[in-house]
């Protein structure tokens, strides 16, 4: 077997340089590439990112106007709360139209029309409790221990009786409320009843503080007892009238066949003026 030439030898030799050199190069373009497409990317993220930050802002509401009061930075760095504004007492509206007048305890309020009349029932009138005005209607006739009765719609003032105790406007709830309890038993009783509290607010009655207690009686048994109704919607008001005056007291309770909204109607239509 021959050897060889050295000239062949070198050009082997050159051959498998340049090789290497052109794989070098494509693997460097390749690299190359690569590195412009990681840039670009990283460019479109930065670019979202910047007008993203850079938009305009959400439109937001006035902290004054969200919250009635809101919170103050004060030189000292403390903060405080900003009093709410004291509601101003709008105008009592003028009244218009008949009206009930109790000379004695100086309230008044609106005469219903028919089938309302004028005068407390007299039956309503016992130790605990005495009316010296009213207004009233006959709802129906309901069966009490075997006896037939007129059962009215009413509303009743008077001044407060000496059985309850009241030492001044602080006593205003207090009393209503006890008030409620002891006319249950005292009007109600003839019939099943069950008694549930609608409402208990304090009100002011021509500039007096005062009370309002809200109830409501339903009775289950309504149709064996002869009524045309199903509940009786009443309140009781007690307004102060000042230092050592016993304040007065306003009572008005309607069966649903008379219209409950009458409740409401003679609530506020009070008004209280001087006794005479």
């Amino acid at each position: 077997m021959g050897m060889p030439s050295p000239s062949w030898d070198a050009l082997v030799r050159e051959n498998n340089a340049e090789t290497r050199l052109r794989k070098r190069r494509r693997r460097q373009r390749l690299m190359l590439w690569l590195l412009t497409c990681v840039t670009t990317a990283a460019l479109v993220v930065i670019y979202v990112i910047v007008k993203d930050i850079s938009g305009p802002p959400t439109a937001a509401a006035p902290a004054a106007l969200s919250s009635p009061a809101r919170a103050l930075s004060s030189p000292s760095g403390r903060h405080r709360i900003a009093a709410k504004p004291t509601p101003k007492a709008s105008p009592t509206p003028a009244v218009t139209g008949p009206r009930v007048t109790d000379a004695s305890s100086g309230l008044s309020y609106q005469l219903l029309p028919s089938p309302w009349r004028q005068g407390c029932p007299a039956t309503l009138n016992t130790p605990m409790f005495s009316w010296s005005a009213g207004e009233n209607a006959v709802a129906g006739q309901v069966v009490i221990s075997g006896s037939t009765i007129d059962w009215h719609g009413n509303a009743c003032s008077g001044w407060l009786q000496q059985q309850f105790q009241y030492s001044g406007a602080a006593d205003l709830e207090t009393t209503a409320t006890s008030l409620v309890g002891a006319l249950d038993p005292a009007y109600y009783t003839g019939l099943v009843h069950s008694r549930t509290i609608e409402a208990s607010s304090g009100m002011q009655i021509s500039g007096h503080q005062a009370w309002m207690v809200k109830f409501l009686m339903g009775y289950s048994d309504a149709a064996s007892e002869g009524l045309n109704w199903t509940s009786e919607l009443g309140a009781v008001v007690v307004v102060d009238r000042g230092a050592g005056e016993a304040p007065a007291v306003f009572y008005v309770s309607v069966p649903a066949n008379l219209g409950t909204a009458n409740v409401t109607v003679l609530v506020d239509s009070l008004r209280l003026s001087p006794p005479t």
